[in-house]
């Protein structure tokens, strides 16, 4: 009797092990990717933050040492003139080896993810430590955090290209480094995550989540391996929300919040401008901020740095005093704009963090002053003018408040933190409604192409469409030469420039200049420099390309001059309207592709398949076959043969021609070789045998 009874028990186990065998066939290969690189680049990230840490407070440390054994005249002197050293070390690497090493690092993070598919400069591995490491060893009032990210996402470029990734999981693969050294920096894997999809990546969404959590979870667990389970910022357990009537004055902390964020932004990007009017020769430019930060240094040393010290010091209201907090909040603000406009090589998360921390302590204060009978103290203000001031600067409300959060570990003051965080940058926006990190972009004419709000001919540069053979004529020549030049050349318009400096613009000459002096009565012989237009508009290579129309538009001109970005005198290149026309079509084709790879990808995740494009190539062996003819592998489902600017939708007759774009549905790995049956040529003896 047990025979009978086992066997259908068999048949239906035998049937299930089958059905696993077929899933994990097609799911494991993805999984173990997923979840192995998460693994190893979260690790990766958790060790540069590591080394960050001990590199900048190395250097520091050795820097302090100096400037103690001195004496203290010397000692002065040094801590005047470090800062401006440092700066000078750092010039060769930020403008020449590794300008992408400038600043904060998370913009071009931002770009790397939006608008290159996740790829980001391996030479960032050695240089970006380097440089950062003497720019704030040295004293320059930056952070860590930005350099972190951006080095982590150098590093995750190395695992992709290990694991053969493509686009979509190297930015995938980018945001997981950013939640890594965010989370291994700060003790705070939650507002890791928070930070890469609210930032990083400007999106939330499943396929991204799991990477992203395995990956600040390998942080994390590295960092407080070497480094202990502590919090970037210890303060005392008692900070509490007193009464709920404090709230009101939480929600006026937020709004003066506000003001202070779009402050700093705007000062960030002041000092770059000073620095910019003022001439400031570019191999001098760091070693300037750094000289600023020195005399800053002289009277308040606290600027120096990334001030974690100071910062823990008002948190634990050991550093009340109003006037010194007040001097601490506008010192490091300068301290930091000098660094930052001077393209010193770090981040804005320390400072900003110290700023919002003097800030709260200074409303706690006059709260307290204001109430006396209510026994406020200065400390929770602190903690929660930090989640307000760097939200309203990054406009990441949620990373914001969850990293103090997790700082403090005190859920008593989760009410004012989301008040006041989430009111700091609705204010913000309505002052400012750039981000610090969108600012940095737009001013360098670079575009989130993941805005899809944006127009569409912001994500095109002037220098992509533009003519770089720039059509010039000499000011010392005639009326008569011109009109020879335009019969001979075609062109409607000339850049003018003199003999004597032929790199430099002296003006604009065109068909329309021509007429003008015939109607006046002008001798032939005049020189082009009395009826040449001086002090034109114009465009740089740099910027979008809805700019420059704009400013044709709006000045009725069909053709501008390209200067180049850091001379307005040498022309580059030149711009007409129809090269602009032609940008609007590139937007589009770029945007479409990106449609079309989203679309793609969503098949992919919904299939668990591969999706593969593949184009009949002339004398491929499939052409002019019948798909039923062709005897594609079972592994492949043809879904649409794409054919003169339309979609075929395939049976069984449908006959491929040459130029024909196959688009299948294959199984996990088998896409080369399913490219290698549609590409393969034949001679003409195999196919007619």
């Amino acid at each position: 009797m047990a025979e009978p009874s086992d066997a259908p028990r068999r048949g239906v186990w035998t049937r299930v092990r089958a059905a696993f065998a077929r899933f994990r066939f097609a799911r494991s290969s993805e999984t173990f990717s997923l979840v192995g690189s998460a693994v190893v680049v979260g690790a990766l990230a958790g060790l540069a933050a590591v080394a960050f840490d001990a590199m900048v407070g190395g250097t520091g440390r050795w820097v302090a040492w100096l400037q103690g054994s001195v004496g203290f005249v010397p000692g002065a002197i040094l801590t005047v003139l470090t800062p401006a050293v440092g700066g000078l070390l750092i010039t060769p690497l930020v403008l020449r080896v590794a300008p992408e090493a400038r600043g904060s690092g998370i913009p071009q993070v931002m770009v790397a993810v939006s608008n290159l598919g996740g790829r980001v400069s391996r030479g960032l591995l050695l240089w970006r430590p380097l440089a950062t490491a003497v720019s704030i060893g040295s004293g320059a009032s930056l952070g860590t955090e930005g350099p972190v990210v951006q080095l982590g996402a150098s590093l995750s470029n190395l695992v992709a290209s290990v694991f053969r990734l493509n686009e979509e999981r190297r930015r995938n693969l980018v945001a997981t480094a950013a939640a890594g050294g965010i989370a291994a920096t700060f003790n705070a894997p939650i507002a890791g995550v928070l930070f890469a999809l609210e930032v990083i990546l400007g999106q939330f969404q499943g396929r991204y989540f799991a990477s992203v959590v395995i990956g600040s979870v390998s942080a994390t667990a590295v960092s407080r391996t070497l480094l202990g389970d502590v919090p970037a910022f210890a303060i005392p357990d008692d900070y509490v929300l007193g009464s709920h009537l404090e709230l009101p004055i939480f929600l006026l902390l937020g709004v003066l919040a506000s003001f202070l964020a779009v402050a700093f932004i705007r000062a960030m990007v002041g000092a770059e401008d000073v620095l910019n009017r003022f001439q400031v020769p570019t191999w001098l430019r760091p070693a300037t901020g750094g000289l600023v930060v020195g005399l800053l240094a002289l009277v308040l040393p606290q600027v120096l740095g990334r001030g974690y010290d100071v910062t823990g010091s008002i948190l634990n209201e050991q550093t009340v005093a109003p006037l010194l907090l007040a001097a601490l909040l506008v010192g490091k603000m300068l301290a930091t704009a000098a660094s930052i406009g001077s393209w010193g090589s770090g981040g804005i998360f320390a400072p900003v963090l110290l700023v919002g921390a003097a800030f709260g302590a200074l409303v706690g204060e006059a709260a307290q002053w204001a109430l006396p009978a209510w026994d406020l103290r200065a400390g929770p203000y602190a903690l929660v003018g930090m989640a307000a001031v760097f939200a309203g600067v990054t406009r990441a409300p949620m990373s914001s408040i969850v990293m103090i959060f997790e700082v403090s570990g005190s859920y008593e003051l989760i009410l004012p933190l989301l008040l006041a965080a989430v009111i700091a940058t609705l204010g913000a926006d309505l002052l400012h409604p750039e981000s610090f990190y969108d600012l940095m972009l737009s001013r360098r004419g670079l575009s989130l192409l993941r805005m899809r709000e944006i127009d569409l001919l912001q994500t095109v540069r002037v220098g992509e469409v533009m003519d770089r053979d720039v059509p010039t004529v000499f000011a010392e020549d005639t009326l008569r030469d011109l009109a020879e030049n335009l019969v001979a050349s075609h062109h409607h318009g000339f850049v003018v420039v003199s003999r004597s400096t032929p790199e430099r613009m002296v003006g604009i000459v065109t068909l329309t200049d021509l007429e003008r002096a015939r109607r006046e009565g002008l001798e032939p012989t005049t020189p082009l420099r009395d009826v040449c237009t001086c002090g034109v508009a114009y465009a740089t290579p740099d910027e979008p390309a809805s700019d420059a129309l704009e400013r044709m538009g709006r000045l009725g001109i069909g053709r501008m001059p390209v200067v180049a970005s850091d001379d307005a005198s040498r022309p580059v290149g030149f711009v007409r309207q129809t090269d602009l026309a032609r940008a609007y079509y590139m937007a589009v084709s770029r945007e479409r592709t990106q449609d079309e790879l989203h679309e793609e990808l969503r098949l992919r995740d919904l299939t668990g398949q591969e999706i593969v494009e593949v184009r009949v190539p002339r004398g491929a062996a499939l052409a002019g076959r019948s798909l039923r003819e062709a005897g594609l592998p079972k592994e492949s489902i043809i879904v649409a043969v794409r054919r003169g600017g339309r979609t075929v939708f395939p049976h069984g007759d449908t006959t491929l021609e040459v130029g024909d774009t196959i688009v299948a549905n294959v199984a996990p790995g088998f896409g080369a070789t399913f490219r290698g049956l549609v590409t393969r040529v034949e001679s003409a003896e195999t196919l007619d045998g």
